[in-house]
């Protein structure tokens, strides 16, 4: 997080109407500080860290939610493209980044993300940890659906196996093509035997990492609407829950009800 960062959220909360001309941006581990004419907000990554009891309005800093593949996974859902789902697959293996330090973070955003495409609340999971590196997990939803996660962390500088797929009664929807779960990229140069990647694809925040982009439009998002920070503490609160049940389900080799 840098000063360009806080200089692109400030331009675009006037642009967007999310906030008025003064917004202020800090920055602390594990979270964002946004200080504007809607009050003043911590919105946290770190889902492991005692939160202080200040003058911030804790927000989750769920950004994933902003990530064009997942709305369009969601979009299929809501259009009926495909109808009543079964299952969905999760797999996501990359390197440790700002954003995601440890398992429980890892964790903590697929299970919303699941949450947010699907349209409905975790309620049991049976799961597997493998210490700080890997787990796996099945969760079953309020309607039935079984989530299948595979998460875990490669050596820094490692491909990322990332992947989303929901089986349905009339169809599978996923959010790379047939067969593929290595990271995609917009632009590709090839120069012999060097290829280069680029990850830019969004013209108002360019130069910026896509986990950073992706942030800052879920910000933008969150201060556009009081009642959005606050459905967000309650799906912080239930996704802590989710991961305690998780913890539970590990120790105890059974699968666990997630408190309500």
């Amino acid at each position: 997080m840098d000063e360009k960062y806080a200089a692109h959220l400030a331009e675009l909360a006037v642009k967007y109407s999310a906030a008025e001309d003064g917004l202020k941006t800090g920055f602390e581990p594990g979270a964002v500080l946004v200080q504007c004419s809607k009050g003043n907000f911590r919105f946290f990554y770190d889902f492991s860290a005692e939160l202080p009891d200040d003058a911030f309005v804790n927000v989750p800093l769920f950004y994933g939610r902003s990530r064009r593949r997942y709305q369009e996974l969601k979009h299929i859902l809501d259009m009926q493209m495909i109808r009543e789902p079964v299952a969905m697959r999760i797999k996501h293996i990359a390197s440790r980044d700002l954003f995601t330090a440890g398992l429980r973070e890892l964790m903590t955003s697929e299970s919303d993300l699941a949450e947010f495409i699907l349209g409905q609340r975790v309620t049991e999971v049976f799961a597997d940890l493998h210490g700080e590196e890997y787990m796996n997990c099945i969760a079953s939803t309020e309607c039935g659906v079984k989530i299948s996660m595979e998460l875990g962390f490669l050596p820094e500088g490692s491909e990322p196996v990332i992947l989303h797929e929901i089986v349905a009664r009339t169809g599978i929807a996923s959010d790379v093509a047939v067969d593929t779960q290595t990271q995609q990229y917009p632009v590709y140069v090839f120069r012999g035997e060097k290829t280069v990647t680029y990850s830019d694809m969004d013209a108002e925040l360019y130069g910026l990492s896509p986990a950073q982009t992706d942030s800052i439009r879920f910000v933008l998002w969150a201060l556009l609407e009081q009642g959005r920070i606050e459905q967000l503490k309650q799906d912080a609160e239930h996704e802590a829950n989710v991961w305690s049940a998780v913890k539970r389900s590990a120790e105890k080799i059974r699968a666990e009800k997630v408190s309500v």
